[in-house]
């Protein structure tokens, strides 16, 4: 029994006439008939008297409606379940970042986009650039972004925003008057990221390529954690701009001039994984407050090799 032979006898018991149950359901009124004939053939009882005033259930026909109503009842409410869900779900934002970007950059795109789509549920998953790039690699979450510009694999990937690590020190350290020279970062403590950090990778690989050495005495697993280190007078560390601003401010951080790494914020993003509508909308934000901000140049060249609408 199919629930378009129910819906068209209780149509038609509550109108009290085929057409009438035609007009409700938006059919002609042959192709009712032929759901109540077909209804009437497995129930093989009469279900519906049917005369020049309309149609009138039978006694068997009357103890069927009130179960059938009661089932298509449950099915209606069953639906209103399931819109209920694909509309949360196209609510939320599912997205990674890394820690840089999750801790200091991620608070304000996501207040902004959110003053344009209030209804908007993010969800915001922050870890270091392996994680991140593990969790769109298996399709955990659509995309993310990191730090630095290399992924491996499948993954797509765009170029948001140039950035800028500099040397922090803490205010009274002599670096903090005079700059550094390059050759001397060796000669004081260094506080470093994690393994599996995108800082701790762009610094390695600077500090390789420019024939320099530093003196790790510190791995730590945030930029929060590295910066109360540095107050605490532990050493120095390389840390983007972007995460020190409050510190730089208050005076409890300071940058020493003359040796600075640069590199970028990317958007990566699995290209098997389905974007949601919010999640899109995202993506364009970005790229969007990215382009104005002044990443106009890398964001539209990386977006020849991005497709953020692909499906």
């Amino acid at each position: 029994m199919r629930l378009r032979f129910l819906e068209a006898f209780c149509a038609a018991v509550e109108e009290g006439s085929i057409s009438g149950a035609a007009r409700r359901m938006y059919l002609a009124q042959p192709s009712v008939s032929e759901r109540l004939a077909e209804l009437e053939r497995e129930a093989r009882v009469p279900l519906l008297v049917r005369s020049r005033r309309g149609v009138e259930p039978t006694e068997q026909g009357r103890l069927l409606y009130e179960r059938a109503r009661r089932v298509l009842d449950e099915v209606e409410r069953v639906e209103e379940v399931l819109r209920s869900l694909r509309v949360r779900r196209e609510a939320r934002l599912y997205v990674a970042a890394s820690s840089t970007l999750g801790e200091h950059l991620f608070p304000a795109w996501l207040r902004g986009f959110r003053e344009r789509h209030p209804g908007v549920i993010p969800e915001v998953f922050v870890g270091n650039t392996k994680e991140v790039v593990a969790l769109v690699g298996r399709g955990t979450v659509a995309f993310g972004v990191i730090e630095g510009g290399e992924v491996r694999g499948p993954l797509e990937s765009v170029p948001l925003l140039e950035d800028e690590l500099v040397v922090v020190v803490r205010p009274g350290h002599p670096w903090a008057r005079r700059g550094v020279r390059p050759q001397e970062l060796s000669r004081e403590p260094f506080i470093s990221r994690e393994k599996g950090s995108g800082t701790r990778e762009v610094v390695e690989r600077a500090i390789s390529d420019r024939g320099l050495s530093l003196d790790v005495r510190m791995e730590l697993g945030s930029t929060s954690a590295i910066k109360e280190a540095i107050e605490a007078g532990l050493g120095f560390s390389l840390l983007s701009r972007e995460a020190i601003r409050l510190e730089l401010g208050a005076g409890h951080l300071a940058v020493a001039r003359g040796f600075s790494v640069s590199r970028r914020f990317t958007l990566i993003r699995n290209p098997s994984a389905e974007l949601n509508a919010t999640e899109q909308g995202f993506c364009d934000y970005l790229l969007g407050i990215c382009r104005l901000s002044g990443g106009r140049r890398s964001a539209s060249a990386g977006a020849r090799r991005l497709d953020v609408h692909r499906r």
